[in-house]
């Protein structure tokens, strides 16, 4: 009997594609155990690359608007850091607000990145949220309502203000600073499945980050927030313009605009950052506009009881609690010529 001829080589082809599709299916196998889990193990819902993931995916949207980039979509409701964020239907963290105030109400608009948003925090403990409610508590006729968006510099702030913030009529702009408001305009390149999809992509890359940082000649974090206002940083070129804006936008509208910076939390004494601070009080006062530091409400404090996790240093209920504190008590004389010059906020 004559054998017919390639046999071999095909069944040699059907073995290599049999293995090959093997190793794929363990490989896959493999894969989905990792990404199960990621999901039911690793996940316990305060993990802060899953945590911002999950933000990004379920609450932000893309704005095609070159000086804004991302902003929040609108009625949207999502459990971060175990607790529950909710957008109304401008986009804003909290309740609905009317389009415009009760006779009498002066209206606070608070603006600023996450932590004006309350990264990590309850919207009760936000400082937008209890500055409010204290100021209510003493009587006066006020309302306000939360811009924070997280990952916003200031660049970005100045255009959600004027997207969705101004239309609002608010007689007092509160701009929280943070020293990342300086970061340069980010890009948006198109996401991979991975990154949109998997978490256990989205916790390596994000530990793979981390090591490259310790390990790899990525900046550490002082040195990456020092940079940030070098004298030919772009981003904090564009950051002092932001400010101008700000204060252009307030005297405009007819509004009182005031500056807190919010202190970086990992360390507060010595604080490491004063010659930043200190910048930002020159551009921020040089528009002729009030500027409080809040360094002084936490610096006596141990600065891991400030933070929403020992690892994610965004500010936690107690911070947000005293910069609360310190916040209503300098708005409390803008309500005052508020009252007297227009009957508002008495």
């Amino acid at each position: 009997m004559k054998t017919r001829p390639g046999r071999s080589t095909l069944e040699k082809l059907g073995g290599a594609a049999k293995n090959f599709a093997m190793l794929a299916g363990v490989l896959l196998l493999c894969a989905g155990l990792i990404e199960l889990y990621t999901r039911h193990v690793i996940d316990d819902g305060v993990l802060y690359e899953l945590e911002m993931w999950k933000y990004a995916r379920d609450v932000k949207v893309r704005d095609l608007q070159p000086d804004l980039g991302h902003r929040h979509h609108p009625n949207r409701e999502a459990e971060l850091m175990g607790t529950t964020v909710r957008t109304n239907a401008m986009g804003f963290r909290g309740p609905e607000i009317a389009t415009m105030a009760k006779d009498g109400v002066a209206r606070i608009a608070f603006v600023g990145d996450s932590i004006t948003l309350g990264w990590g925090v309850a919207e009760q403990e936000t400082f937008s949220h209890r500055v409010v409610a204290e100021l209510v508590r003493r009587g006066r006729k006020v309302d306000g309502f939360n811009l924070g968006v997280g990952n916003l510099n200031t660049t970005q702030e100045l255009a959600l203000f004027r997207k969705a913030g101004e239309s609002l009529r608010p007689d007092i702009i509160v701009l929280s600073y943070f020293i990342n408001d300086a970061e340069p305009m980010p890009s948006y390149p198109r996401e991979s499945w991975l990154m949109l999809n998997s978490a256990a992509w989205v916790v390596l890359s994000y530990r793979i980050d981390l090591l490259l940082r310790q390990f790899g000649g990525l900046p550490d974090w002082k040195k990456y927030y020092r940079d940030l206002y070098a004298p030919d940083a772009a981003g904090w070129k564009k950051s002092e313009q932001a400010i101008a804006g700000f204060a252009q936008v307030a005297r405009d509208i007819g509004a009182q605009l005031i500056v807190f910076n919010v202190p970086e939390l990992r360390e507060l004494k010595p604080y490491p950052f004063a010659d930043v601070t200190a910048k930002v009080r020159t551009a921020v006062e040089g528009q002729g506009v009030r500027f409080v530091d809040l360094l002084p409400t936490v610096e006596a404090l141990d600065p891991s009881t400030l933070w929403v996790t020992v690892p994610d240093p965004h500010p936690n209920g107690r911070a947000n609690d005293a910069f609360a504190r310190q916040m209503t008590t300098d708005i409390l004389p803008l309500l005052d010529r508020l009252c007297a010059a227009r009957a508002k906020g008495c």
